[in-house]
């Protein structure tokens, strides 16, 4: 899987990083489109990568036969003698986007070393477009939901082996913004280190490691912590969407990742969009009217996990994270 190579128009790049899904190239086209436009006339000076990563988790699911075995499994379930095949693809491919990153080594490390070669081939992009340091790049990184495990996991792995080339202390690499959407790292370190078979883990996801999640960072030689991000790092959820750490707008401490110096921003979220409304108190009055009047009303249901949307909500901020 080559990473995205590409020629900066100036000194400023940002990484997208999906999660679960069958994402491709033009998967995000829309995003991309929809970032351009908040930048507005700043467009022009970024380079724009994306992380394609969806390909090694279909691998690692053929090389497990896992439709087979969910196929069994739905059998045994739902007492079915036949289960779709397609239905069994699909269950094994959204389920395995979790499960193949977490709990299998090629996996993760596929996955992982994928990224690590997107970020040293962008920081190379950006030397080479004016002979430019590696400090002197601007650089933001965006994930959404799982893509915000891999970011994290990769973070801590360029930080903990400055043979990678991108340590912050030895190689002066460092991330401007690190922004998380509905992040399910401290949701994926709680339920694992439950899981008694997966504890040789421990000593191998940066996110099960220690007392707690700790923020990226290297070690110079006075022993002064060199943090991966230069200026923020930023945790943004919304208060219905349980992959971010919130249950019917009830935090979980247990899912709800909380890196030291993480600037946290929450949304207030409504399950239904109705035009010129946001609260529950004028949904209601909006059905009881419509039950009087017998029309239907204008409702659409909300996504609360839904990545532009989260990136609509802070337009005005992530252009002056990205442009500072």
């Amino acid at each position: 899987m080559p990473p995205q190579k590409q020629r900066w128009p100036d000194d400023r790049a940002v990484l997208f990083v999906h999660g679960v899904g069958n994402a491709k190239p033009g998967s995000y086209d829309a995003l991309l489109d929809q970032v351009k436009k908040l930048l507005g006339a700043d467009a022009e000076s970024f380079a724009f990568y994306f992380l394609y990563y969806d390909q090694l988790n279909a691998w690692a699911a053929a090389k497990l036969a896992a439709a087979d075995r969910i196929t069994d499994l739905c059998r045994v379930i739902r007492g079915e003698l036949t289960q779709s095949a397609e239905t069994a693809e699909v269950i094994a491919g959204f389920a395995g986007d979790v499960i193949w990153p977490v709990l299998l080594a090629d996996a993760r490390n596929a996955v992982r070393a994928a990224y690590v070669a997107q970020l040293q081939q962008m920081v190379l992009d950006g030397k080479n477009n004016g002979r430019r340091r590696a400090r002197d790049l601007h650089m933001t990184i965006i994930a959404h939901s799982l893509g915000c495990f891999h970011t994290y996991e990769t973070l801590q792995a360029i930080t903990a082996d400055a043979g990678l080339g991108l340590a912050p202390a030895t190689w002066n690499t460092q991330f401007d913004n690190v922004i998380y959407m509905a992040s399910p790292v401290q949701l994926i370190r709680s339920v694992t280190q439950k899981l008694t078979f997966a504890i040789p883990l421990r000593d191998k996801l940066y996110s099960l490691a220690g007392g707690g999640l700790s923020a990226p960072g290297e070690r110079d030689a006075a022993g002064e912590l060199v943090p991966t991000v230069r200026e923020r790092t930023v945790s943004i959820t919304g208060n219905l969407d349980p992959v971010g750490g919130y249950f019917f707008r009830s935090r979980g401490d247990w899912a709800y990742m909380n890196l030291p110096g993480q600037l946290s921003i929450i949304d207030k979220q409504t399950p239904a969009a109705v035009p010129g409304l946001n609260d529950e108190q004028s949904l209601a009055a909006v059905l009881r009217s419509a039950l009087v009047s017998g029309a239907p009303p204008t409702i659409s249901p909300e996504n609360p996990h839904d990545w532009s949307a989260y990136v609509d909500r802070h337009a005005s901020e992530l252009k002056e994270w990205m442009t500072a």
